[in-house]
């Protein structure tokens, strides 16, 4: 099971593994604010020399994968994005299904991140910082 902690997805980081399988894949999502949070995946740059303007292309995920069964969450599309909107102090989840086609989704074609917050305390002369918002965790993804 992957975990991608708060720091990595304020980072943004790449899935996993490659998406080879139908199977369904949980994804859980958990919010450690008293607000809204949110979590958002998007297509990744990738290179292919059959693609036209140079070889660029974005992987768009709803051509390629599906999202359903929210919980504590809801989403918002488009062709290459798919940002959840956490409920506060939850945890959410959603399951991700690829297509049968394409044959694969390659784990760099798929990024994951949040806009996590940093809160660092100015009360003493050592920096220390807190993060808050989501975390995420997921079978194969």
């Amino acid at each position: 099971m992957a975990i991608y902690s708060r720091q990595q997805l304020r980072d943004g980081i790449t899935g996993s593994v490659s998406i080879s399988d139908t199977t369904v894949r949980k994804v859980t999502l958990i919010n450690n604010l008293t607000t809204t949070a949110y979590f958002v995946i998007e297509g990744n740059q990738y290179s292919d020399p059959n693609l036209p303007y140079g070889g660029i292309g974005y992987r768009q995920i709803f051509n390629s994968a599906s999202l359903r069964n929210l919980v504590s969450c809801s989403m918002v599309t488009e062709s290459m994005h798919a940002a959840f909107i956490v409920n506060p102090m939850s945890s959410a989840s959603f399951e991700f299904v690829k297509n049968a086609t394409p044959t694969t989704i390659p784990n760099s074609h798929l990024v994951f991140s949040a806009p996590n917050s940093l809160n660092f305390s100015v009360t003493n002369n050592i920096v220390t910082a807190s993060l808050f918002g989501i975390e995420a965790s997921g079978s194969n993804i």
